[in-house]
Formats: C-alpha cells, sequence, structure tokens
C-alpha cells in the first residue's frame, strides 16, 4: 500500500499514520511502564472515590459515613442542585441499602432531576466496573449489555460498527442513535453516512459510564439522529496511576498506560494507549494510538471546569463483504478479503471543556467542543475475481460545538416540586466530503474514463444546526409525575459541489445555500400507584438532518425527516431482593425511512415506516452474604417493522426478535472483601432477519455467548488478572449479512476469541 492517497489536484494528499507494529507496540510497553512505575504510581488507588467509579449520572453510589469525611466540595453540592428531590426519593438512593441489579436498575422515573435517569423512559444504565467486566472485541460491543439493543463487528478494521434498537438496521454505520460524550454529539453530520457514529476512540477503562434512552424521549439529547434512542458516555474524573496489558486471538496486543497527579483543588490524568490486531481475515490488520488527557479544576464549592483533549490515530485494513455462495462451494476461505489493498485510516484531534455551576436549586451547564477529522477508505465492490474500481473516500473536516443549559428546580405549595430544564445548542461542521474511484488508494483524475461515474462527488460544504429546547416535569403528588416539552432543529447550509452529470457526461458544479428547520415535542406521565410498581407513558419525536451530499444538493428545500413514537410500560423494583422487572409496548412512524443500499454503500429514501413492538427485561439478586454475590438477568423484544406499501415492505436487516440472559457472580476470598474472584456471563440470540424487501431472502437465527473472569486484588495497587472469551457457536455468518441482487454477502465471525491481561492501578 502507498503510504499516501495522492492525486494532481491534492483532493487527498495526507501521509497516513506511521505504522504501529508488534516491535513498536513492545517499545511503547516499555516506555509506559517506566512512566507508570513512577515512585508515586501506585500510592493513590484509593483515590478512586465511590463518585468517581461510577458516572456523574449514578445515583446509586454510596456515600462516605460522615461529613468528615467527605471532600468540602460534596457536601456543598450535597444540599444544593438536587438536594429537592420529590417525596422522599432522595432516601432510597442514597440510603446505601441494597438496590436492584442489572442496566435499568439506577433508573428513577419519578425523580425530579436533570439526570437522564429521571427520564420517564426505558433507560438503562452501565458504570464503569460494569463496562470493565464486559468482553469486548470493539468499543461498540459495550452496548450489547443494554437489553434491546443489538451491534454488527464488520471485522473491517477502525470503521464503525453497526448498531440496532427497536427495529433499527444494524447495517448501518451507527447513526440511527445519537451518541454524546462529555456532552458532546458525536455523530458525523452528513459523513461516510449521515450520522456515521465512530466508538473506536473510546477507551473503556476510561469511561465513568454510559446511560442509554430507547427511543426519542429525552428532550435534551433527542434531537438528531435519536431514531432509536440516544447514547451518553461520560469520561472518568480521576484515574489512578497505573498500567494494563493484554493480549489475544489474531494477533491482537494492547497496553494503556495512566498518570495523575493531584495539586491542589486540580486534579489531572493521562492516558495513552497502543493496540494492534493482525485480525482473523486476511487484511484484516488494525493499528492504533491513542492519547487520552483530563484535568478537572474545582473552582469553589458551586463551580467546577473540565477540560479533556485527545489525540487519536489508527489505520487498517478491510476485508469486506464476500459472497457466502463462494464460501459454500469452497471458492474462497471465509478469511478471504473482497480486496487485499483496501486500506482505511483515522486521525482525529478532540478538544472538550464543560463548566458547571450549581447553586441552590439552580444549575448552569455550558459546553464547548472542537474536533479535526481526517478519515479515509477505500472500498471494492463486486464479486470477487471481478475488477472493478476501487471507492476512495475522504473526510476531512472542523468541527466546533457549543452549549449553554439552565436548570431550576422549585416547591408547590403542597410539598410537590417541579422543575424547568432548558437550553441552547450550535454545532457547526466545514467539511470536504470527497468520493472518487480510483486504484489501489490513488484516486482517478480526469484522464482517465472511469473518473466519470455516479459514484463521483466532491462536495465543500458547511452545516450548521442551531437548536433549542425547553422542557418542565411537575410532581404535585407523591404518585405522579408529569413531563412535557418541546425543541426546535434548524439546519443551515452552505454547498459548492462538483458531481458527475449522466444527461451530459461530464462534471457539474452546484453552489447553493439554504436552510430548513422543524419542531419536535415530548411529553409523558408516570404514575407510581404503590412503591415497587411504576406506570409510564411516554410521547416524543425526532429529526435526522438532510444530508449535505445526497439530499440538499437533489432538493435544497427539504425538510428534516421526522419520526413519532409512543410507548407505555409498567416496571417493579423490589429492594430487599434486588429485583427489577419492566415491560414495554411502542409503535414509531418514520415519515421517511432512510436505508443503506450495500451494493453501492449510498444512503437511499424508502418512504414512511411503521413499527411497533414490545420490549421486557427483568434482573434477580439470588444470592448475596459476606460480599459474595450472585446477579442474574435477561430479557426478549420482538419488533415488527414494515414500509408503507401493501407489498415488499419489510424493512432489511431488522431481526424479529432478540433475547439474551446472563448472570454476574463475585466471589470473596478473604474476610475483608479485599480480594474477589468475578465472573460474568452473558448469552445473546438473535432472530431472522429479512435481507430483502420482498423477505425472500433471510439470514438465520445466531447466537453470541461472552464470559469474563477476574481477579481483582484491591490491596495490591488494584491488581486485575482476567481471561475472557467471546464465541459464536452456530451461524457465524448471519451478524453482518445483506443482498445485492440475489447474491448474500457476509463478513465471517470467528469461532472464538480469546483475550487475557492484567492491570494495576487504573
Amino acid at each position: 500500500m502507498p503510504d499516501m492517497l495522492h492525486d494532481k489536484y491534492r483532493f487527498m494528499s495526507r501521509p497516513l499514520p506511521s505504522r504501529l507494529t508488534r516491535k513498536s507496540l513492545l517499545q511503547l510497553s516499555v516506555v509506559v511502564s517506566a512512566f507508570s512505575l513512577s515512585p508515586d504510581a501506585f500510592s493513590r488507588t484509593t483515590h478512586q472515590t465511590t463518585n468517581n467509579s461510577t458516572t456523574q449520572h449514578d445515583p446509586s453510589a454510596k456515600p462516605a459515613v460522615g461529613k468528615a469525611n467527605m471532600p468540602k466540595k460534596l457536601i456543598n453540592k450535597a444540599h444544593t442542585g438536587d438536594k429537592l428531590t420529590s417525596h422522599g426519593v432522595e432516601e432510597v438512593l442514597v440510603s446505601g441499602g441494597r438496590t436492584a441489579n442489572g442496566p435499568r436498575s439506577a433508573v428513577k422515573p419519578m425523580l425530579i432531576s436533570n439526570s437522564p435517569l429521571s427520564d420517564i423512559a426505558v433507560v438503562s444504565h452501565l458504570d464503569n466496573e460494569q463496562i470493565r467486566n464486559t468482553p469486548v472485541h470493539v468499543s461498540a460491543d459495550l452496548l450489547r449489555s443494554i437489553p434491546g439493543f443489538q451491534v454488527a463487528d464488520f471485522q473491517d478494521g477502525g470503521i464503525a460498527q453497526g448498531i440496532g434498537a427497536r427495529g433499527w438496521s444494524t447495517e448501518s454505520d451507527g447513526n440511527y442513535v445519537a451518541t454524546y460524550i462529555d456532552g458532546s454529539i458525536r455523530n458525523v453530520y452528513s459523513g461516510v453516512l449521515n450520522g456515521y457514529n465512530d466508538l473506536n476512540p473510546l477507551i473503556p477503562e476510561l469511561i465513568g459510564g454510559v446511560t442509554v434512552i430507547s427511543g426519542p424521549f429525552d428532550v435534551r439529547y433527542g434531537g438528531n439522529f435519536a431514531s432509536a434512542g440516544s447514547a451518553l458516555f461520560t469520561t472518568r474524573d480521576d484515574v489512578a496511576t497505573g498500567i494494563s496489558a493484554s493480549g489475544g486471538s489474531y494477533g491482537k496486543a494492547r497496553v494503556l498506560g495512566t498518570y495523575s497527579k493531584h495539586i491542589g483543588n486540580v486534579t489531572f490524568y493521562s492516558a495513552l494507549e497502543g493496540m494492534y490486531e493482525a485480525g482473523y481475515r486476511q487484511n484484516g490488520i488494525t493499528r492504533r494510538i491513542n492519547s487520552f488527557n483530563k484535568v478537572v479544576v474545582n473552582i469553589s464549592p458551586e463551580d467546577t471546569f473540565k477540560m479533556s483533549a485527545q489525540g487519536y490515530w489508527t489505520d487498517y485494513g478491510q476485508p469486506g463483504s464476500i459472497p457466502l455462495s463462494y464460501i459454500q462451494q469452497g471458492l474462497i476461505s471465509e478469511r478471504s478479503p473482497r480486496y487485499n489493498k483496501d486500506r482505511g485510516a483515522n486521525n482525529q484531534y478532540t478538544l472538550n471543556a464543560q463548566f458547571e455551576h450549581v447553586h441552590n436549586n439552580f444549575t448552569l451547564d455550558a459546553t464547548l467542543f472542537f474536533n479535526k477529522t481526517w478519515l479515509i477508505r477505500q472500498i471494492t465492490l463486486g464479486l470477487p475475481g471481478t475488477v472493478t474500481p476501487q471507492r476512495e473516500y475522504l473526510d476531512d473536516r472542523y468541527t466546533v460545538g457549543a452549549a449553554i443549559e439552565p436548570y431550576w428546580k422549585f416547591h408547590l405549595p403542597n410539598g410537590g416540586l417541579f422543575d424547568i430544564k432548558t437550553g441552547l445548542t450550535n454545532h457547526i461542521d466545514w467539511a470536504r466530503d470527497f468520493r472518487i474511484p480510483g486504484h489501489d488508494g490513488v484516486p482517478y483524475t480526469a484522464e482517465n474514463s472511469q473518473f466519470f461515474s455516479s459514484f463521483l462527488n466532491m462536495n465543500r460544504f458547511m452545516e450548521d444546526n442551531l437548536s433549542t429546547y425547553l422542557s418542565t416535569s411537575i410532581s404535585p403528588l407523591p404518585w405522579i409525575k408529569m413531563t412535557g416539552g418541546a425543541r426546535y432543529d434548524h439546519f443551515f447550509y452552505s454547498i459548492n459541489d462538483t458531481k458527475y452529470n449522466s444527461a451530459t457526461s461530464g462534471l457539474r458544479r452546484q453552489r447553493l445555500s439554504t436552510s430548513v428547520g422543524t419542531p419536535t415535542v415530548k411529553a409523558a406521565i408516570a404514575i407510581n400507584p404503590y412503591k415497587p410498581v411504576t406506570i409510564f407513558v411516554n410521547y416524543g419525536q425526532s429529526v435526522t438532518s438532510p444530508d449535505a451530499n445526497s439530499d440538499i444538493t437533489v432538493n435544497p428545500s427539504l425538510a428534516p425527516t421526522v419520526l413519532t413514537s409512543g410507548e407505555a410500560g409498567i416496571r417493579y423494583d423490589y429492594l430487599p431482593l434486588g429485583a427489577h422487572v419492566q415491560g414495554s409496548a411502542y409503535k414509531t412512524i418514520d415519515s421517511n425511512e432512510i436505508g443503506v443500499n450495500q451494493a453501492t454503500l449510498q444512503t437511499q429514501n424508502m418512504g414512511k415506516s411503521y413499527r411497533w413492538g414490545f420490549d421486557t427485561d427483568a434482573a434477580i439478586t439470588l444470592f448475596k452474604y459476606h460480599g459474595a454475590k450472585l446477579d442474574l438477568h435477561g430479557n426478549y423484544n420482538w419488533v415488527h417493522a414494515r414500509l408503507d406499501s401493501s407489498t415488499n415492505n419489510y424493512i432489511p436487516n431488522v431481526a424479529d426478535w432478540l433475547a439474551s440472559y446472563g448472570l454476574n457472580a463475585t466471589v470473596p476470598v478473604d474476610k475483608v472483601n479485599r480480594r474477589a474472584l468475578i465472573m460474568s456471563f452473558d448469552h445473546n440470540f438473535v432472530g431472522p432477519q429479512p435481507l430483502d424487501k420482498a423477505r425472500n431472502y433471510t439470514a438465520p437465527q445466531y447466537q453470541r455467548l461472552s464470559a469474563r473472569v477476574m481477579y481483582n486484588d484491591k490491596k495490591l495497587s488494584n491488581m486485575r488478572v482476567w481471561m475472557s472469551a467471546i464465541v459464536f457457536p452456530t451461524n457465524r455468518f448471519a451478524e453482518d449479512a445483506w443482498i445485492s441482487g440475489s447474491t448474500i454477502y457476509t463478513a465471517p465471525q470467528p469461532r472464538l476469541m480469546l483475550e487475557g491481561g492484567f492491570s494495576f492501578g487504573l
């Protein structure tokens, strides 16, 4: 592979990142080890206080006993921003008593709060420990632990993975889920796909928590791209100095080193990650260097400032999808690539700043965000052995964002509560999105006849999403809570586009400026007839912005796609048994289904669509005694997803149902619970998926098993030693399967992936 994508107009000229080989990874490991083993390297493992081992939204963390053991900042905030919890609910939240287990146990729908955990909706939450106990091959695998979520690992290097839920397909780049990291949206507007959602820059050990809202029901986070829901990641505020190293199947090696410092009211940590993987399939190599740094300044008991900076560099091969029939006939190996010279790379530089002011019952949040991305992909389509042009993608962009979000909470005369939350956000992209036919990483020029094709599109554009929202919740009586809100999203476009014009067999240049926008509304009610039971009904809308590459250039006045969803459910939480049971039914109408044509890797408008289905999940603590604990959880999800037509109305690549069960066990090996054996196991089932709108072709049901066994010694610098496994016991070709004509393409999964490692500190 050449080290540079180049054409004479310098559309794509940029050197790729330097190669991260096994040798250089070993050198990096030595450097990180020396860096981490400074004299005070592991002297502060106890600095991972409970508020840092969980996310800032996790209300189940146990406080220290007595104010004398609490930092001054925590003492003040315990009596300000969130002190007005409705009708004694706070006692349940911070009592330190036994709580229900499972991803949905942290949710408090009757609470009047600014936290998304208080949404009247189906909300799930994973804290740092749950995340670190989850076996993952790619970062998107973390969402497999969320009931009703489906993930497709494309086994295709460092690209975004497929994420689906509530009838939304995994044959996408995760663009149906609005994803936020530390308050800033990370979906790429008008990217390789509109809403491109790459979670690979996340470092699991540094994630404080993730909160997932199923459906478009949060007024703050349920705007653009929130068709299936919203995923809110927060990074940890404090990480102890330490090191982690692991290795696994197919040449995978990874090392992570952290260094932290505390100076007065300032906390700082720096993390450096290196990863190398040869990959299960040929041309499946992935190399990555990832640097993340964060500083937290407690300016005063009421004011906190946080800033993080990240540099992310990866390059990778792309095995692509190959015909299933070729594998079955023995014409090619399942590990063969479509073309062994397809490559990709992604360089990102990110800066994120957050300021929080809390005074009595008023909170002000402000966020600033900057990102520079340079991404390339090379994809060869068609049957193996045929000669077709390579598709060269370039996404070179600058992104800035800002938000200011005040929040107030008030008493009612009768002792009830109500609040007001509002916000103004702006997200702007300046981008070059070029798509040019080429060969072996070199784009064609006009001198080559294959340059002129329907794939050719060279677009320079500005896209600006200005949005505002207003919401209020009221709990006039102990057993009822109501929420209502609205938001408005406006999109401004300035486009300078050059593409192939088939009518003239030449180039068409287009300059235009336009703006489109639409309002959306939210409404919900929750009733708590007696303490363990909550009944809820909600209604919400979200939007999908028009694509600057494929929509606005065709129809400048095209309005955003509006999705409307309604839901009703009931949940039961019984703390003495650590039990949680929940069920909900929903119906969703999308004004214009936007699918992905995998044969061309282009979005396609499929018309109006309907989805209705139900989600159920349950969790219980079967045993808890002297530090030993055994939890069991499971869920089942069914959906009916159809296009608004009398025939050929199936929505492709949507599983008929999902199911899973799992268990988590903790076995202490000493009397003071400083040493423990921790085990987790999950068994996922994915139902049949239609591959075409007529359902003439179907991907069969498949299963995925994951397990992890870890020994944790908190006394010995929080040492962890673990082994994990991911197994596909049945069909290995259905997780990523799609059809072109009558040919089914697949990206095979390995039967077994093993990984083992250790860490100190962290």
